[in-house]
């Protein structure tokens, strides 16, 4: 069963939708008053907590990292951390601004 998803390619897209699944919840969980996306990623910037926000959903990608590590499936690992890769570069480029 696992085999199927043991693919660089399908951990990569999980890997980079994830995150951005993770910050829809959160802002849907606790800060639904506010428009999505332009509204909350101003309040974010204003208050300087996108950087932290960020991190947060690339950190929930890490958890399921651990996952495939105990369920044996690399090949799918290897892809969400090269995802991982490009959301820090993100987040250094948005902490630079």
């Amino acid at each position: 069963m696992l085999d199927k998803i043991d693919k660089k390619w399908i951990g990569f897209i999980f890997g980079l939708f994830f995150p951005a699944f993770c910050f829809f919840c959160y802002w849907l969980f606790f800060y639904q008053q506010l428009n999505f996306p332009t509204g909350f990623i101003r309040y974010l910037r204003l208050g300087d907590m996108l950087q932290e926000v960020a991190i947060l959903c690339v950190g929930a990608t890490l958890v399921v990292f651990y996952v495939s590590l105990n369920k044996k499936i690399f090949d799918f690992g290897r892809g969400l951390i090269f995802a991982a890769f490009l959301y820090v570069g993100l987040i250094l480029y948005i902490s630079l601004q």
